[in-house]
């Protein structure tokens, strides 16, 4: 159905932005209250009470009843509609800030109606996969949560770590910065990085922003709460787990023994194939809220992300596992669109994932969702040709241990990432499609 235009009146009326019902009370009221004054001048009137001679004009008496009627109605629907447009302009401009854009008040009170009655998503993960991720979700609802993996321990986020004693900001940053409605500067300066500066170098604002809350606020989740105010996020981040945890990996060894490597950062230059993962401590508790989130939703996606470092640094946390396990959502792994260096060269989909169910078992998810697109027109940056490719499709070499959809869901861009609004709409088409009768 074809919208109403940006400047057409009847845009008040469309459907789900919840203002008819006070448009109608609105009317409804000056109604009554027109109604009320007539009746009490009526009264005066029969009272052979004296009005001015003006009045006589101003009723426009020496015009019939019913022409009267009619003028007096419109002018008073033309005087009501420009008061109200006035006044909301008025009471907008002492909101916004002085050089802020005008903004299109209908379209975003349907958009904003629109995403409080969307479906309840759970995001997991880390690194840009998730926040990507997330930049899609926003555009469909409101009702998002992210559980962001704190295995991190490289750069900025890594010297905060060691430092500081909290858990690491950086990923956790991305994904404020990605869901954030607050100004586009406020959200550039979040993710400034610093170039030079004794102790600044390699640092983000938002990092030590985070950093500094936590030390003001006693605690890392209420940092990340008072950062989301800051930046009026729409939905919750929260942290995978509250405990330091430490991501180690298990490593092919060239004489058969096993090499063990500690460090996410360091696990992809470990220089040999990646047999497993795990964490240490690995009992370590998931956040309250990440397992509420899991029991309440109804779409639970893991990834895109790094599958060892990212995905499984957050699935390994045995409640975050069995909360998936036992959730009665849709269940959706996304498989990255390109192979990355040092984790998952030369792997295909099924590749992906057999490493993610050989770490957390079967059962866990619904269906897998793989990029179809492997057109060779897709050119990686310079420096990663070479390194990477697209994530072939190769279920037909043996039986899938998992359904997998498959759709164009890459940057064309950048063939190392999804693009954002592609991924969103496919995640909902499948939800929707979960929820439809057979």
């Amino acid at each position: 159905m074809q919208q109403p235009s940006r400047r057409s009146p009847w845009r008040w009326l469309r459907v789900g932005i919840g203002i008819k019902r006070w448009m109608l009370l609105l009317l409804v009221s000056i109604t009554l209250s027109a109604l009320g004054l007539a009746i009490g001048l009526r009264e005066l009137y029969f009272a052979n009470v004296r009005f001015p001679a003006f009045t006589y004009y101003v009723t426009l008496q020496f015009w019939p009843r019913t022409a009267r009627m009619v003028i007096l109605c419109m002018l008073g629907i033309i005087g009501t509609t420009i008061a109200f447009t006035r006044l909301n302009r008025l009471l907008l401009g002492a909101l916004l800030p002085p050089n802020a854009p005008r903004t299109d008040l209908v379209g975003n009170l349907w958009a904003r109606r629109r995403g409080r009655r969307g479906p309840r998503v759970v995001a997991l993960g880390g690194g840009h996969g998730l926040s990507t991720l997330l930049s899609g979700l926003k555009l469909y609802t409101d009702n998002i949560t992210a559980i962001v993996s704190v295995a991190d321990d490289g750069g900025s986020s890594g010297r905060i770590r060691q430092e500081f004693g909290i858990l690491p900001p950086g990923d956790i940053r991305r994904c404020l910065a990605a869901l954030a409605e607050a100004e586009p500067l406020v959200t550039e300066l979040f993710e400034y990085r610093f170039a030079t500066g004794e102790g600044l170098e390699g640092h983000t604002f938002g990092n030590l922003l985070i950093t500094a809350l936590a030390d003001i606020t006693g605690s890392f989740d209420e940092a990340v709460r008072a950062a989301s105010r800051v930046l009026a996020v729409r939905g919750q981040i929260v942290p995978a787990t509250l405990t330091d945890v430490t991501l180690w990996a298990e490593l092919e060894a060239t004489d058969g023994d096993s090499v063990h490597i500690s460090g996410e950062s360091r696990i992809a230059k470990g220089g040999a194939p990646i047999k497993r993962v795990y964490l240490q401590p690995g009992d370590a508790p998931a956040s309250r809220a990440a397992v509420q989130a899991i029991r309440s939703a109804d779409l639970v996606v893991v990834g895109p992300g790094s599958l060892y470092t990212s995905l499984l640094s957050t699935l390994l946390i045995g409640e975050i596992i069995q909360s998936i396990r036992s959730s009665e959502a849709l269940r959706v792994y996304v498989c990255n669109v390109a192979t990355e260096p040092g984790e998952t060269d030369n792997f295909g989909v099924q590749a992906h994932i057999d490493a993610l169910i050989e770490h957390v078992g079967p059962g866990a998810f619904d269906v897998a969702l793989a990029n179809s697109n492997a057109s060779s027109r897709l050119q990686f940056a310079p420096e990663w040709r070479g390194r990477t490719k697209v994530v072939p499709l190769d279920t037909t070499k043996r039986e899938a241990t998992l359904p997998i959809v498959t759709a164009d869901v890459i940057n064309l861009d950048n063939p190392l990432r999804h693009d954002p609004v592609k991924l969103a709409r496919e995640l909902i088409l499948l939800l929707e499609q979960n929820r439809s009768p057979s």
